[in-house]
């Protein structure tokens, strides 16, 4: 649901869209008493296709609240500009419907860390955001899955709106792929031979931003599937929570062989890259990618960027799958990451009006276009994203999908490496051998945690 990078959001720069919309009939305050005009603010990161709907939105919230005007506050999450907008809404008590990057349970590590929330999970720790569970509108989601990605304490402090795939995730030009008699692998072999036919044709097989980080999503891609091999999907929370407890009583390292084999992977498929890939810029390579239409036959980007792509070529006749990382059919497995989660401060000015408005939102026919505008995976059990051609592979595989898995837990302030190997200076995007990766990010680690 936004331009980012799977390591790092870059940093600062503060300019952010206004958009004001609505009438000006009296009406009731949120909390009663006197008629008078109400303004609610809501604020999301700038994303086309959610931003479109949520004007939309706002628009019918309007016409069925006479006197209410719906204020809608963006900016891109680049340069910190969408977090320096939050932090300065919640400071000055302003903002009634909030977007959140969902936590998820990594976001709150055991006491015995004495680790400290941060970000959306420090928000809920402290007080700062309003528990949703007992809303009637949170019926429409499946309540295990809003309380991984918000909940706390037998709280959910959100409305967890949106899901996609980053880790392995590859778009791919339906055509070009036929053009040289290939099918969406299965196998990881499978995917190095589709890559090896395509190169011996001469064609670049997959365009990626890694200036950005996006050539991390195939070791994410690989290492989610070989560390849930074996386990169902409903265990992805404990393996992660296992993982992280091996990690901080140092059971496990970042140099064990499973993490030397995912790196052995990421290389392999790294062969394949564009040459240039370093230069190149997360935000502008789905549509480099698509005007492109003879060569790149995969693009490694999140399934957040479908609008974008169409956007850019609407004749693309384009598909989606994620990486197979290993060499077993049934083992590679859909993992899909919380996204966009809508809150409400403890101190929205209007919090009867943010709470209808998160009703209207969470309606099935509203949720729908949402999913439509968006490309995100359904939230609400009984809808699917069936509107969206490039949907029908993740649609086909959503059954024995699991949420991604989420890193050891690091203190605020731990080196990059510290939660994983830096894969901008893992050969061949950067010098250094998977032996100095890994070591690095170990030494990195067991200092983080004050060993």
């Amino acid at each position: 649901m936004r331009t980012r990078t799977p390591a790092t959001i870059l940093a600062a720069t503060a300019a952010f869209a206004v958009v004001l919309s609505g009438c000006t009939t009296p009406a009731s305050d949120a909390g009663g008493g006197a008629q008078r005009n109400v303004t609610l603010t809501v604020a999301e990161w700038t994303n086309p296709g959610a931003v479109e709907f949520t004007k939309k939105l706002n628009a019918q919230f309007e016409r069925e609240h006479p006197g209410v005007k719906v204020r809608l506050q963006t900016a891109p999450t680049a340069n910190a500009a969408w977090q320096q907008l939050w932090n300065s809404m919640l400071q000055s008590k302003s903002v009634d419907v909030l977007a959140q990057f969902a936590p998820t349970q990594q976001g709150f590590a055991p006491d015995y860390t004495d680790l400290a929330p941060g970000g959306a999970a420090a928000l809920i720790a402290s007080g700062q955001l309003t528990d949703l569970k007992d809303q009637p509108f949170m019926k429409n989601y499946d309540p295990a899955v809003q309380a991984a990605a918000v909940g706390h304490r037998n709280g959910v402090y959100g409305v967890m709106a949106a899901e996609y795939v980053g880790a392995g995730a590859l778009w791919y030009k339906k055509d070009l792929l036929a053009q040289y008699h290939l099918s969406v692998p299965t196998t990881f072999h499978e995917f190095l031979d589709a890559c090896e036919t395509l190169k011996k044709a001469g064609v670049t097989p997959i365009f990626v931003s890694a200036k950005d980080g996006m050539h991390g999503g195939v070791w994410q891609g690989v290492a989610n599937q070989l560390l849930m091999k074996g386990h169902r999907p409903a265990e992805s929370v404990q393996v992660s929570e296992d993982r992280a407890t091996a990690f901080w009583k140092g059971t496990q390292s970042w140099t064990d062989p499973v993490y030397q084999e995912i790196s052995r992977r990421h290389q392999k498929v790294m062969r394949y890259i564009e040459p240039g890939a370093a230069g190149v810029s997360q935000q502008t390579a789905p549509g480099v990618w698509a005007a492109k239409t003879d060569d790149y036959p995969f693009l490694l980007d999140g399934s957040w960027d479908g609008l974008t792509i169409q956007q850019a070529d609407p004749k693309l006749n384009i598909g989606f799958f994620t990486l197979p990382g290993t060499d077993e059919a049934a083992d590679n497995r859909v993992a899909f990451k919380p996204d966009l989660t809508w809150v409400v401060p403890t101190t929205a000015p209007h919090k009867d009006l943010a709470m209808e408005w998160l009703a209207l939102f969470s309606k099935p026919e509203n949720y729908q276009q949402w999913l439509a505008s968006t490309g995100s995976i359904s939230t609400q059990p009984a809808l699917k994203n069936t509107s969206l051609p490039w949907m029908d592979w993740l649609n086909t595989h959503m059954d024995d999908a699991f949420p991604q898995l989420t890193n050891p837990w690091v203190p605020a302030g731990a080196p990059l490496d510290a939660a994983g190997p830096d894969l901008y200076k893992l050969a061949p995007v950067g010098g250094d051998s998977i032996d100095t990766v890994l070591s690095r990010s170990a030494s990195a680690y067991r200092k983080s945690v004050g060993d």
